[in-house]
């Protein structure tokens, strides 16, 4: 709310962070949840090392492509015109870590996921420099108390609509 109260919102809500949903749509169209469904090569980690990650029109500081943050707009934007999408930095959402759709606990991680179901953990997307492996991976969404901030950021949106952010209680 400070950016708010200082700038004033261009809509009629305060700037908020954004959410998981909203990440997912401005990461490039050819490297996002919908392209990596249907062909594994749109998920960059699985076809692509560290060293190749910085090249072409999507590349991204991830997979320790570079060993620290890069400027904002060393990459280019992403189709909807956003800048750093992913890597560099891993971004703050507005959703509470959350179970998708079918979720199930598997025997040998039974108590990676559901403990932090709880509303006092918010999730971070698009990983940072040093992601390697499924930290790297357009799948990756993973689980922080707010205190946590090493190699992290957020990205500040306004919308006239109310954030479309997954909260599991109430606060």
């Amino acid at each position: 709310r400070w950016k708010t109260a200082k700038e004033g919102s261009p809509t009629s809500n305060p700037f908020r962070v954004l959410t998981e949903a909203e990440h997912q749509i401005i990461r490039h169209r050819d490297h996002n949840l919908d392209a990596a469904r249907s062909s594994v090569s749109a998920d960059k980690v699985m076809v692509t090392s560290g060293a190749d990650f910085p090249l072409g029109e999507t590349g991204a500081n991830l997979n320790m492509a570079y060993s620290s943050h890069n400027p904002v707009d060393f990459f280019p934007p992403s189709h909807t015109g956003h800048r750093d999408t992913v890597g560099n930095a891993w971004e703050w959402t507005e959703d509470h870590f959350n179970p998708l759709k079918n979720f199930e606990v598997h025997h040998v991680y039974d108590d990676f996921s559901t403990p932090c179901f709880d509303g006092k953990h918010s999730m971070i997307v698009g990983g940072s420099f040093m992601s390697t492996g499924d930290e790297a991976s357009v799948f990756a969404r993973f689980h922080f108390r707010p205190h946590f901030l090493q190699h992290s950021g957020f990205r500040l949106v306004a919308s006239n609509e109310d954030a479309p952010a997954m909260h599991l209680f109430p606060g």
